[in-house]
């Protein structure tokens, strides 16, 4: 189902439920879920690309080899910095409402879109970092020069990846900000109703 129709089939139940909506908690529930399961993800990274940076750095003792490892440690340490930071404060929602629950699938939404913003950056310098690393680990009577190094057949791939990568983080981000708008106007529709109820009940007191 499309985002902004299951949304849409929400709202309709979101606005006439004095209860937090089934459909509601399941989806928070399900994004708890995928958000444990990318904490799972970055420890395995951690584990297999730190711990076999340090491994390759300690056996060959190659100074080349043991800047590569620092590299490593020093993105996954921003890595997971950004990700503790977008995380932060969005694993549980502040209470047992239905706004309360909404509230926390906006804030979700907002860290979603920031984090395509940092990965695309993350990635753009860990790219930068590799490439460096891979023309300057050649002695320099092999060295070709630097554009025809990054032009070179065998970096097309990487190329195409990175252009790939770039037109879905786009569409992400255009899905992510449908997304958002969506949840912003049901978050109106929502205060307006229960403002307007209170309202009525003021009056019929």
């Amino acid at each position: 189902m499309e985002p902004d129709v299951e949304l849409e089939i929400w709202r309709r139940g979101w606005l006439a439920s004095s209860v937090i909506p089934a459909d509601l908690r399941q989806r928070v529930e399900r994004e708890t879920r995928t958000m444990r399961r990318f904490v799972a993800g970055e420890l395995a990274v951690t584990l297999a690309f730190g711990g076999g940076s340090l491994v390759w750095a300690a056996l060959s003792r190659r100074t080349d080899v043991i800047m590569l490892a620092v590299g490593v440690w020093a993105f996954l340490a921003m890595a997971w910095t950004i990700s503790l930071l977008l995380r932060r404060g969005a694993w549980t929602p502040l209470g047992t409402t239905t706004t309360a629950f909404l509230e926390l699938s906006i804030l979700r939404c907002r860290r979603r879109r920031e984090s395509i913003v940092a990965q695309a950056v993350l990635y753009l310098m860990i790219l930068a970092f590799d490439l460096t690393w891979i023309y300057f680990a050649r002695t320099p009577a092999s060295r070709p020069h630097l554009l025809t190094f990054l032009t070179a057949d065998s970096l097309l791939w990487v190329w195409a990846i990175t252009v790939v990568l770039g037109i879905v983080a786009v569409w992400q981000r255009h899905r992510l900000d449908r997304e958002l708008d969506t949840l912003m106007t049901l978050r109106q529709q929502i205060a307006g109703s229960r403002t307007r109820a209170e309202s009525e009940g003021g009056y019929a007191a």
